[in-house]
């Protein structure tokens, strides 16, 4: 899902072999390994469960890495009568540093991040396990495999404002959450949420990155091939519904 202020346990199993081993054939192998849900080919930690906490590393401008706690909490699935489910969640971001120093202040404002960009905010993405493509907006994907996803506006938290003498003054939402409904065939077993928060600040993309981030939220590109997979494969937290 975009990002809310605008909008790796592998599960690769270690398969014991002969000790007489035949080589495939390259295209061999490329079959072999297209074959492969994509999001189970990416080293991921699938360890999000139901009012468990986790921790995700968000960039603030000159300040570095701070840990975001994010909850997922009332999940629920339940059948519907039109042969569909429907699961419902809340996502819930915490940041225990939300009120930075002056001196913070001060070095962000001196950056080319102060008109807004200085913090990334918190991620959820819906995907679906075997194309590693997003469930959300006008997904083709989704599209083909009856799902819908809604959500709700984000709602955040009431920051403390630091001012500095300049008048530059930042604040920092404390708690963001978001409520989202999926609905989706009852023999559907691909739908997959990601929570993270960024360990990078979108602004620093290069162009063709910047693009890679819009198709993936398109659905048209896997998560495996964005910058939050290739710069954050361990800051990110997963785990399927079905």
């Amino acid at each position: 899902m975009r990002k809310a202020l605008k909008k790796s346990a592998s599960l690769l199993t270690a398969v014991a072999l002969s000790a007489t081993m035949v080589a495939l054939p390259v295209a061999a192998e490329e079959a072999h390994a297209a074959e492969k849900p994509h999001m189970k080919t990416l080293k991921l930690k699938w360890d999000l469960k139901k009012n468990k906490a986790v921790t995700s590393k968000e960039k603030i401008a000159t300040v570095g890495n701070k840990a975001v706690k994010i909850t997922v909490k009332n999940c629920k699935t339940v059948k519907l009568k039109n042969g569909k489910k429907k699961t419902t969640l809340t996502i819930e971001y915490k940041r225990s540093y939300s009120k930075l120093t002056k001196k913070q202040v001060s070095r962000i404002q001196g950056t080319d991040y102060e008109g807004g960009g200085f913090a990334d905010g918190p991620y959820y993405a819906l995907v679906d396990y075997g194309t590693g493509k997003s469930l959300e907006g006008n997904s083709a994907t989704a599209k083909k495999l009856g799902v819908k996803v809604k959500a709700s506006k984000w709602t955040h938290a009431k920051g403390k404002k630091v001012k500095i003498s300049t008048g530059y003054w930042i604040s920092l939402a404390p708690k963001s959450t978001v409520k989202v409904t999926v609905t989706y065939p009852s023999d559907y077993k691909g739908l997959c949420l990601g929570v993270w928060a960024n360990n990078f600040l979108e602004d620093d993309l290069s162009h063709s990155s910047y693009l890679a981030h819009e198709r993936f939220w398109d659905g048209k590109k896997p998560f495996g091939k964005t910058t939050y997979y290739k710069k954050g494969k361990t800051n990110s937290h997963w785990m399927r519904i079905k």
